[in-house]
């Protein structure tokens, strides 16, 4: 049989807008792809494997209604287990939260990730649909987290909530001062969001009682947001798969 290390594991991350799939194998993901669901999973799933043996399955969910059927499809294909990550899974760290099973699947596996590839403390801020911060200390492990709206929801309640501000899409800017409106408002999203970003890092630095404090960005819109600012801070972009394979590995 092969080590764990040199098996390839199907990885699912199945969130509120998209399902990410992506091969696990010895540390890497590779093969990511963002699908939608058609009639048949187990289609899409052999479609998407091919001849690839597929050793077992983690699933990361926020959907709970869907496991069932993407559980099932992926058994198909697995030869060993198919694991749904949730609080009562090893994820290399403690946790130390008052009720560890409202902790999103997702943000497990991407704390499970940081402390992995950065050490410990480590913050993880996952940029999609919201902004997402999750702590790590040193000692305690994972200790809670930050939930902001994403940059998606700011342009769209500007449009919901206004007669004249236009619904956008968020794109790169480079200046600070809009000659349109829709630039005034990309401005807005990526200039304000990076204040938002620094000065909620200030305030986890302060509770940790650290001076350094390592943190890497991940999801859609990490790039555009954390390319300028003061701090380094290097963006993974499928940290959430790779979590979700290391937690298979950790608890097969």
């Amino acid at each position: 049989m092969l080590s764990a290390a040199m098996q390839t594991i199907l990885a699912i991350d199945i969130g509120n807008t998209s399902i990410t799939l992506g091969l696990y194998r010895n540390g890497k993901v590779s093969r990511v792809r963002r699908v939608t669901p058609g009639r048949s999973l187990g289609k899409l799933l052999r479609d998407y494997v091919g001849t690839r043996s597929i050793a077992g399955t983690g699933m990361s969910s926020v959907v709970p209604s869907v496991n069932a059927a993407w559980e099932k499809a992926a058994a198909t294909l697995s030869e060993g287990p198919v694991i749904q990550l949730s609080h009562h899974s090893e994820i290399g760290i403690p946790i130390d939260y008052p009720k560890p099973a409202s902790i999103g699947a997702d943000r497990l596996a991407n704390a499970c990730a940081a402390s992995q590839l950065f050490g410990a403390p480590v913050v993880v801020a996952d940029f999609g649909t919201a902004l997402t911060f999750d702590i790590i200390d040193r000692k305690k492990g994972y200790v809670g987290g930050v939930i902001a709206p994403g940059i998606p929801l700011m342009f769209e309640y500007l449009s919901d909530k206004t007669a004249l501000l236009p619904r956008i899409e968020p794109k790169p800017v480079n200046h600070a001062v809009g000659r349109s409106t829709e630039e005034a408002m990309r401005i807005g999203g990526q200039i304000g969001y990076r204040g938002i970003v620094r000065e909620l890092l200030t305030e986890i630095k302060k509770e940790l009682g650290v001076r350094r404090l390592s943190v890497c960005a991940t999801g859609g819109y990490a790039g555009m947001v954390v390319k300028d600012l003061d701090q380094d801070i290097p963006v993974v972009e499928d940290l959430t798969l790779l979590g979700i394979g290391r937690i298979y590995e950790l608890n097969t």
